[in-house]
């Protein structure tokens, strides 16, 4: 069988045997698939270096056995930004995670492949933007999984959103606060009802909102290009899009957790 080339990412590395890796890659028309890399557990394969995770790289494959083999791989981008920032680098971790919960394969990777890669590069190549990143990366993850969220108006009322809002995750919806006012009488709606419904609410400003729906919406090239200047509305955002990603996956991820654990740590070392 002929070889066969093509650019991938690296989503996952792990050991095969005492000597060779077993490659996680996703690539733009192959979409999530599987090789091995002989030798790979030594630093003379010059390999190595283009099979790390969280590279993009372009690859040369034979088969044999049914399996994929690397024959030669050379790196095109291997996001230097993030391999010396481990806080980067567990973020790039979580992404490829969402990549391959949201791929298949050999099947195309349609639009969470170059998701992916435009989020890496925006962490590598910028600074104090991680929360921003990785809010965005999250909603639109939803919507390439098919829960785009209603954000016209509030879907009890039918009315224009105020400063005042909520998202009622689940639905993927807002809700105003007078309705939600209303139909709780005041008394916040328990996490999950005596139907075993859950009920999870974001709070959300007019800021937080207008950048839900510049997500959501605007072109693919674009979903980074927004600012939120207002700590509060980013904090907003940044919960949301989180907890409606996870809710609409319906798991979480441990290397979120380990991102957040890392971020407990830095901040108790800086009140020390």
């Amino acid at each position: 069988m002929p070889n066969v080339t093509t650019d991938a990412f690296v989503l996952r590395v792990a050991p095969r045997g005492s000597s060779d890796k077993l490659l996680t890659l996703i690539s733009p028309t192959e979409g999530r698939f599987y090789a091995i890399l002989k030798g790979g557990n030594s630093i003379k394969n010059r390999q190595v270096a283009a099979t790390e995770p969280y590279t993009w790289s372009n690859f040369e494959f034979y088969e044999r056995n049914g399996f994929k083999w690397v024959k030669n791989a050379t790196a095109i981008e291997s996001f230097g930004g993030v391999r010396y920032d481990s806080e980067k680098l567990f973020l790039a971790a979580y992404f490829s995670d969402v990549v391959f919960e949201l791929s298949d394969e050999k099947s195309p990777a349609g639009e969470i492949l170059p998701l992916c890669l435009n989020a890496i590069h925006m962490l590598s190549t910028t600074t104090g933007e991680d929360t921003r990143i990785k809010a965005a990366f999250e909603l639109r993850s939803a919507v390439i999984a098919g829960f785009a969220p209603a954000l016209d108006a509030c879907t009890h009322c039918g009315k224009e959103i105020g400063d005042d809002v909520y998202l009622d995750v689940m639905d993927g919806a807002l809700v105003c606060a007078p309705c939600l006012s209303r139909k709780t009488a005041l008394v916040p709606l328990p996490e999950v009802d005596d139907t075993g419904v859950r009920h999870v609410l974001s709070p959300l400003c007019a800021s937080a909102v207008a950048a839900f729906r510049f997500v959501s919406d605007v072109s693919p090239k674009r979903v980074f290009s927004f600012r939120l200047t207002d700590a509060r509305a980013e904090e907003m955002f940044s919960r949301a899009t989180e907890a409606y990603l996870l809710h609409h996956l319906e798991r979480g991820f441990e290397t979120l957790e380990n991102y957040k654990r890392l971020l407990a740590i830095r901040r108790q070392m800086i009140k020390s």
